[in-house]
């Protein structure tokens, strides 16, 4: 505002009218005092030139004063009606948000006050509905009264009745522990008889595979002798002697996979095999050297799986041989008995 009211004032004392009035005015006041004093006309009449002159610019610079005062009034009277509008608007916006909340609360009570007329509403139709209950209730209990003389009657005759089937239930139930008694032996016999019929089956199970291993390696022998430099026939016959479980075929078996390592060196099963039967009969390090072999032959042939079965197996066996005998020390009836290859 302060700004608005410096700028018109500045404007209007720098202009040129504020300067040319005064100098009119000088120059008619002296031209007057000259004319007077030479008492000349024509020097009057040169004087009124200035004077009217004077006169007509005190007019306009009157008239450029008013509108600059004007044109000052307006810009401050607009300022004034923005910054009343905005202080107004300031004032009015928290008295809409306090208005807007006493609304807010009216509804909220009147929401309120509705749900607590309809709870009025509710609790005395349940007060009626509990008024009904009591007097029916009562009405009950006067019947339950007379009822419970008669059921007192009927309770000496029911009491008597329930003696009398008291000793009949205990002579029942010896009976029925007679017959679990009896049913106990039933199931023992019949468990006996299950045990007797499963060791049975068991037994012709194990003899129908017996027999069928014995098949397997008896076709397996029959084709070994048809072609003894098969390095496979003999690891499938060492195989199928290895399900035989019995130490003597497990030493078959270990001469098998020996003869199949002769006839093909490189054959990694073989040496699998080996190496594992030989761990089971005791001998550690030679199943050490065996699955080592093994494992550098899968790892030749591109199978990675089973080097690293071997090589994992063989490391195990390895660590809990730890402290066990040197391999010099293990017998060398071991190796005559026991290594072909």
């Amino acid at each position: 505002m302060s700004a608005s009211q410096n700028t018109p004032g500045s404007n209007s004392d720098s202009h040129w009218l504020n300067f040319a009035e005064p100098v009119a005015v000088v120059t008619a006041i002296g031209g007057s005092v000259l004319a007077i004093m030479l008492q000349q006309i024509a020097v009057a009449s040169a004087a009124s030139i200035p004077l009217a002159l004077s006169a007509t610019l005190g007019l306009a610079n009157r008239r450029r004063q008013m509108g600059a005062f004007q044109d000052q009034q307006r810009m401050e009277m607009a300022h004034l009606l923005q910054q009343n509008q905005a202080d107004f608007q300031a004032q009015l916006d928290p008295m809409k948000q306090a208005s807007e909340g006493v609304q807010s609360q009216i509804e909220h009570l009147t929401k309120q006050d509705t749900q607590t007329v309809q709870t009025i509403a509710t609790l005395n139709t349940q007060t009626e509905k509990l008024e009904s209950t009591i007097a029916s209730l009562q009405n009950n209990h006067k019947q339950g009264e007379s009822t419970v003389i008669t059921l007192g009657e009927q309770s000496q005759a029911t009491q008597t009745q329930m003696d009398e089937l008291s000793t009949q239930l205990q002579a029942m139930q010896a009976a029925i522990a007679k017959l679990q008694s009896s049913a106990t032996d039933l199931g023992s016999q019949v468990e006996d008889q299950k045990s007797s019929a499963q060791y049975l089956a068991a037994q012709t199970e194990g003899v129908e595979e017996l027999v069928d291993i014995l098949r397997e390696i008896d076709a397996l022998t029959q084709t070994i002798s048809a072609n003894p430099n098969v390095a496979t026939h003999f690891f499938e016959r060492g195989l199928t002697r290895k399900r035989l479980q019995r130490l003597e075929d497990q030493r078959v078996a270990m001469e098998d996979f020996s003869q199949a390592i002769r006839l093909e060196p490189t054959f990694a099963n073989a040496y699998y095999e080996r190496g594992l039967l030989k761990s089971e009969f005791g001998h550690k390090q030679h199943a050490v050297d065996d699955l080592r072999t093994a494992a550098k032959f899968y790892f030749d042939q591109g199978d990675l799986t089973q080097y690293e079965k071997a090589r994992e197996l063989s490391q195990e066996i390895h660590d809990l041989i730890a402290g066990s005998p040197s391999p010099e020390e293990e017998t060398e009836q071991f190796l005559l008995e026991n290594l072909f290859g």
